[in-house]
């Protein structure tokens, strides 16, 4: 991903418009100059996305197993309005693609998972799983406790490792609240060496130090949770599982925090991480931004700007191609989240 993609989101937030806002041109100069030049987008492109379009494309990134989509749209609704919306989780972590989802209390409760449910094809497949060659991503204490523990011979397999899943999200939420990101998982499904939860979420937002820059208290309250708060944020650990098209189901636990910086009182940011998945991911870092915007009436509006980073474990290509799949799923529910949330304010286009 380009080093100055947030670096010129942010600065749109931080930079006066350069002539203003009017109707033939309802954008500040300095988001104009970062959708051109650091996007990439076209005149005839730009202009559809300033009318309202939505656009979504997928960005340079370094590694091969890294991937970054960014994605903008408008909405005709005050920020404060969209923020409010934003804070009233079990609404707004409702998605088409998620077919079940729980909030976690504090202290996480098993009730907070009682509706966690492992796939039978993830059942049958975990009965050769193994560190170094499993179908699900799992620390290799875990797979040895399940070896140990499961019927394998049982009609009801898929029930007890339900309940095994829902026992170890609880007692994983509980320990990443105390310790933070050194209780994020061990990765041992892959026959290379370990991945370290920790370790992949710290690479990703290394390669993002310009967030840091401009919003220092993000950066205190990533690098210290849980003994950094954030005041006046709203914050959420939930799991949920996505779907997409091709894919096993993703089970998945998120940390999201919706804020409004200090150093930028107009932008509202939404920060998420996964701290753990089953399939597919080390790591994603979820970054929103809504910008205040003048609508051409006059009226207050907002743009809304998603940066969607992912590294991928070792996803095959060649006949298979699940990381091209992957990908494509991925720019194909950004698309659809970002009319999705312009839809709640507005009649359909």
């Amino acid at each position: 991903m380009r080093t100055a993609c947030v670096t010129a989101i942010i600065a749109l937030a931080i930079t006066p418009p350069l002539g203003g806002q009017t109707a033939a041109s309802p954008a500040p100069a300095s988001l104009v100059q970062f959708l051109r030049h650091s996007i990439g987008m076209d005149s005839a492109v730009l202009l559809r996305a300033l009318r309202g379009e939505p656009f979504v494309t997928v960005l340079d990134a370094e590694l091969h197993r890294d991937v970054a989509i960014f994605g903008m749209i408008t909405a005709a609704v005050p920020r404060a309005v969209y923020e409010a919306q934003l804070r009233g989780f079990r609404t707004s972590l409702r998605a088409p693609n998620r077919t079940r989802f729980g909030i976690f209390a504090n202290p996480a409760t098993a009730a907070d998972v009682a509706a966690v449910v492992i796939a039978q094809r993830d059942a049958d497949d975990m009965k050769s799983c193994k560190p170094g060659d499993c179908v699900v991503k799992l620390p290799a204490t875990d797979m040895e406790r399940i070896r140990r523990e499961m019927n394998w011979s049982a009609p009801d397999l898929a029930a007890q490792l339900s309940a095994y899943a829902r026992r170890r999200l609880v007692e994983y939420v509980t320990d990443y609240r105390a310790r933070g990101d050194s209780a994020m998982a061990v990765y041992d499904d892959r026959s290379r060496a370990s991945v370290r939860g920790r370790e992949a979420f710290a690479a990703l937002l290394a390669a993002s130090p310009y967030v840091y820059q401009h919003v220092p208290s993000l950066e205190r309250y990533l690098a210290s949770y849980p003994r950094a708060t954030l005041p006046n944020a709203a914050e959420v650990i939930f799991w949920s599982e996505d779907v997409m098209p091709r894919l096993r189901p993703i089970l998945s636990v998120t940390h999201q925090v919706v804020y409004t910086p200090p150093e930028l009182p107009e932008v509202t940011l939404i920060a998420a991480k996964q701290i753990y998945a089953n399939h597919y991911f080390e790591a994603v870092v979820d970054l929103s931004l809504v910008v205040d915007r003048q609508q051409p009436d006059g009226q207050p509006g907002i743009f809304l700007l998603v940066l969607r980073r992912y590294r991928f474990d070792n996803l095959p290509t060649g006949l298979l191609n699940i990381r091209g799949r992957a990908i494509n799923a991925l720019r194909d529910q950004l698309l659809a989240d970002l009319r999705r949330q312009r839809s709640m304010f507005e009649p359909a286009r």
